[in-house]
């Protein structure tokens, strides 16, 4: 019986995040509750059956002579996680068929007992019959046709690579807290505790688990030697290059891991300003409480500097801006169905907008970084492109920290090609008052600048 809920529950949170656009993660937080110890089985299907609907989706159509009426579509996204758990978790066919079938009558769907039975079987005995029959590309890609088409014109020769990573689980990568520990001690800590795991590739404060685990299974997160964070995100403070005594802004903050890790790397700071929507920042709080670390945490939109902004420059602004998340796919499957194509460019103007209105705030000499957790050039060279038109006060950084591919203004991380999400970084100097604006490209080809997917 728990096997039968434990279906039609993920056929519910497949149908709210395909039909209706739900979060997946809300979606399975909101159903998970009454499964306890089965929490990891419903999010396997949801989330694999998320990730690769378009793929499973197209497989249902060849079997079936009509599409399911919408008022009936819970028996088609019963469909969808049965092929799922039949194709990628290896669950024996006669059992996903019978509890399938068994499910139906919990959801009052008895009607299409012989219609489940009937395509789960003909999907066994024709299995590869029915998947040949998936000549588009997109479809065998898992992706729909709009994201797939613009990966594809926007990197030609690692697309392929950014659809098999963006399609694999993501791993569980921690940050280590430099304030109270060391890798090498933590290291210890978990070789103590029998618990497998690597060493992160280009973040020297990244530990990535083996086998993931809840956060409150984690050694050393409640007593905040560890935080959860992706490599590509760590690296962000060896960007900024951060000192003492700065004054730096953590813009678009929420949920405040950056902020933490650049209080982690330089406790010296003047000050450190983290500003989100006031819905956002609980997380921020939380996590500055976990860790023991202060800020200064302003509920306000970033966009209206005249309600927060106190008249002081910044040493530092780091503008992490809302995008649309292509980068994390592997860790939000749902964003292929929640994203649309028009999104795209109004992400990009969101963009424009907020690096032109933390601009005035940042100091003669001190620096801005830009950062989208995006794979997209319209959402990241395309906008900085835009920024620096009809400026004269600015001056492009290489980067060499940040080890990705060079673009024309900045570096990306691409799924696949790097360890970690894919992320986009830009670092912008304000030319000082007494200094002639110069160098309005990047910087000498110096080692930051290696061939992808190599690692000195």
């Amino acid at each position: 019986m728990k096997k039968v809920q434990l279906t039609i529950a993920a056929a519910r949170v497949l149908r709210g995040v395909i039909d209706h656009g739900h979060s997946l993660d809300r979606a399975v937080e909101d159903l998970g509750d009454g499964f306890n110890g089965n929490l990891s089985k419903l999010k396997e299907i949801a989330f694999g059956g998320c990730r690769f609907y378009i793929y499973l989706d197209s497989i249902i159509s060849k079997l079936l002579h009509k599409p399911i009426k919408e008022k009936n579509r819970i028996v088609h996204f019963l469909l969808v996680s049965a092929i799922y758990r039949i194709e990628f978790m290896c669950a024996p066919d006669h059992a996903v068929v019978n509890e399938s079938v068994s499910a139906l009558e919990k959801t009052n769907q008895s009607w299409a007992k012989s219609l489940t039975n009937g395509v789960l079987r003909n999907f066994l005995r024709n299995k590869p019959e029915i998947i040949g029959l998936l000549n588009k590309a997109h479809v065998r890609d898992a992706f729909p046709k709009h994201l797939h088409e613009r990966i594809t014109s926007d990197w030609p020769d690692h697309a392929q690579a950014i659809f098999r990573a963006s399609n694999k689980k993501p791993p569980l990568t921690l940050r280590i807290n430099q304030k109270t520990t060391t890798r090498s001690l933590y290291e210890e800590t978990l070789k103590g505790q029998g618990v497998d795991y690597v060493l992160t590739q280009d973040s020297d404060i990244g530990v990535i688990l083996s086998n993931p685990v809840s956060v409150e299974r984690i050694p050393g997160f409640t007593d905040g030697k560890v935080s959860v964070q992706d490599e590509s995100a760590q690296i962000m403070a060896s960007a900024v290059a951060l000192s003492s005594g700065q004054r730096v802004l953590d813009g678009c903050a929420a949920p405040g891991g950056k902020t933490c890790l650049m209080l982690e790397s330089q406790p010296d700071l003047a000050s450190l300003v983290a500003i989100d929507l006031p819905l956002r920042i609980t997380a921020i709080e939380q996590n500055l409480a976990r860790l023991k670390l202060n800020a200064m945490v302003i509920a306000a939109d970033l966009l209206d500097t005249a309600a927060w902004w106190d008249g002081r420059w910044f040493d530092r602004i780091v503008l992490d801006a809302p995008c649309s998340g292509s980068g994390v796919i592997r860790r939000h499957p749902d964003i292929k169905h929640r994203r649309r194509p028009s999104d795209i460019e109004k992400f990009a103007e969101q963009q424009l907008a907020m690096i032109n209105s933390v601009w005035p705030l940042l100091k003669p000499g001190g620096k801005l970084v830009y950062v989208t957790c995006s794979i997209f050039k319209a959402e990241n060279d395309h906008v900085i492109e835009k920024f620096i038109k009809d400026k004269e006060d600015f001056e492009l950084q290489s980067l060499n920290e940040i080890f990705g591919v060079e673009s024309s203004f900045g570096r990306q991380r691409l799924p696949g090609i790097h360890s970690g999400d894919g992320f986009y970084y830009c670092g912008i100097n304000k030319t000082p008052c007494n200094k002639t604006p110069g160098n309005k490209t990047p910087g000498n080809k110096t080692p930051g600048n290696k061939t992808p997917g190599t690692h000195s």
